[in-house]
């Protein structure tokens, strides 16, 4: 499951992680733009939800989640992609999303990232002091778009760690030309049934104007004593797919920078710089995926053959690192009608289906934002399931 927890420095753990990439440490507010929260402002959820029921007791259908989607009426959200996952230890889930539409009336009408909490069937927004978006943008133009969240444990109390994309939007006539910057590691602190709490901000990596670099944080989880970061790179030219490297710290003494190491395709060692493709470009992964370890067994969630594909596969290992074997799991193709497309695949097996099969949601959207607007439904993403690797 993705949310695997260990007793650690989280702030050490993802400072470390901004040492060996190459980037430094800043808190809520203390940057530039967009950050009118301020310092350690208080976020509160929309919804009081009751406490959730005891695990396992509710077991629903694909077709029961995606009616509680489809019929949820959040004022601040009402269409968004990604919806990274995570099971918090109070029983509540935690759902990371990107570019958020609100209802009309509100503004502004869509901010970069949202959170919601569900309980049971009770779903409520994470809100903001502004009522903007829960992790402040960098600057007007430059926002941060989750990629993956992980859950861990500092000295008793739980950590959301949700690792965003520092994006520059485009303008003018390119609303369409979004450029990865760079990567941030994002904390929250929750205590149970109590709503999350931004702490920091960490750069992993600096801005970099290239559309070929490593985007660090396209998938993370918690592993033995380890945490995993994984990054895909789009190489220059022609290419169906991106390829996928892994760095990882030991928890054991995470303020060390010496224990974070990149796999080279034969060993652990110290310079990211060296990282090897542990899936290929060709035929390969999405921008974003999941990377989760299921029954003993790490199985990466994408679309084959990257953000453009058709089909959501399967690759699976006995090891974080490889080797991978790949397999067709459901057909799912990019342009899904007139405007429409279907893209970023992600695994969440922490919600357990009732016919025990694996649940994966499929990001949607349109290039009509007007359509969007008026039936925000489109904009949703959209569960489906596959057979447990």
């Amino acid at each position: 499951m993705r949310s695997r927890r260990h007793p650690y420095a989280v702030r050490a753990a993802v400072l470390v992680a901004s040492l060996a990439l190459g980037g430094c440490s800043i808190l809520p507010g203390s940057g530039s733009g967009d950050d009118s929260e301020g310092e350690r402002a208080a976020y509160e959820l929309s919804v009081d939800c009751p406490a959730p029921p005891e695990a396992g007791t509710i077991r629903p259908t694909v077709a029961q989640l995606n009616s509680v989607l489809a019929e949820a009426d959040l004022p601040h959200w009402q269409a968004a992609d990604i919806g990274a996952s995570a099971h918090l230890s109070d029983g509540r889930f935690v759902w990371v999303f990107g570019d958020t539409i609100r209802r009309r009336g509100i503004a502004p009408g869509m901010v970069a990232n949202s959170m919601l909490i569900t309980s049971g069937l009770c779903v409520s927004q994470l809100m903001s002091a502004s009522r903007g978006p829960i992790v402040p943008d960098v600057s007007p133009g430059t926002v941060r778009w989750p990629m993956s969240v992980a859950l861990i444990r500092d000295d008793g109390v739980e950590k959301i760690v949700v690792f965003t994309a520092r994006i520059r939007r485009g303008s003018g006539d390119d609303v369409w030309g979004f450029r990865y910057l760079g990567s941030d590691a994002v904390t929250f602190s929750v205590e149970p049934g109590e709503a999350p709490q931004l702490d920091d901000i960490l750069p992993l990596t600096p801005d970099v104007d290239s559309a070929t670099q490593i985007n660090w944080g396209s998938a993370s989880m918690v592993h033995d004593g380890h945490i995993y970061v994984y990054g895909t790179e789009l190489p220059a030219g022609m290419a169906f797919g991106r390829s996928l490297r892994v760095g990882r710290s030991s928890l054991a003494d995470p303020t060390d920078k010496r224990t974070w190491q990149f796999w080279n395709g034969a060993t652990w060692q110290a310079d990211p710089g060296k990282a090897t493709p542990i899936i290929p470009a060709e035929g390969g992964v999405s921008q974003t995926l999941s990377v989760d370890e299921i029954d003993g067994t790490f199985v990466a969630v994408s679309k084959k053959d990257g953000d453009l594909g058709s089909t959501v596969a399967t690759w699976t290992s006995a090891s974080p690192v490889g080797p991978w074997k790949v397999s067709a799991a459901l057909e799912a193709p990019f342009l899904t009608g007139k405007d429409e497309f279907a893209y970023a695949p992600l695994a969440h097996p922490e919600v357990p289906l009732a016919n025990g099969k694996l649940v994966v949601s499929i990001s949607r959207n349109t290039t009509d934002l007007a359509r969007l607007r008026q039936n925000p439904v489109i904009g949703r993403p959209r569960f489906a399931e596959i057979d447990r690797p």
